[in-house]
């Protein structure tokens, strides 16, 4: 559940608006390429290394294609993918390339990680949660009529 919300708001944040029009391909790439990381590295036919060696440079054509468009446009985007392109050391499109796969999988692993620890520390922690729930609450009320800034919370 969190790996793949994580995973979605990974490829927002990485290709901002551009990532609808290639969310599926990257993602039926990126869980091939995920299935063969830790497999034995052997690269013969049907084999998950070689699924994943094969997988690995579809990634590298997506966003060789994604690159290509967005330097046809000539416009600037707000996103990683966008920083990535605007770099003043000129990185390589390969370069790019093996710069958003590291982050989709730091993302995605990390922060759904992150999510069931939470949860489960909430879970464990009633009194955490009710006072986060009451934070949360009060926050979203407050904020509504702009008197957050003076506020303090105690959790017990």
């Amino acid at each position: 559940m969190f790996d793949q919300y994580t995973f979605n708001v990974a490829l927002l944040s990485i290709f901002g608006k551009d990532e609808v029009l290639y969310r599926e391909d990257l993602k039926r790439c990126y869980y091939i390429l995920e299935k063969g990381y830790n497999s034995m590295p052997v690269n013969l036919p049907g084999t998950l290394f070689h699924k994943s060696m094969k997988a690995r440079k579809e990634l590298s054509q997506i966003l060789a294609r994604i690159l290509s468009e967005r330097r046809q446009n000539g416009s600037s985007h707000n996103d990683l993918l966008g920083s990535f392109m605007g770099d003043k050391e000129e990185l390589t499109d390969e370069q790019i390339a093996d710069n958003i796969i590291g982050v989709i999988f730091a993302a995605r692993d990390t922060t759904a990680s992150v999510m069931s620890w939470i949860l489960k520390y909430l879970a464990e922690n009633p009194n955490v949660l009710e006072a986060v729930t009451v934070s949360t609450y009060t926050d979203t009320y407050l904020s509504s009529f702009g008197n957050i800034k003076n506020r303090e919370v105690a959790v017990s």
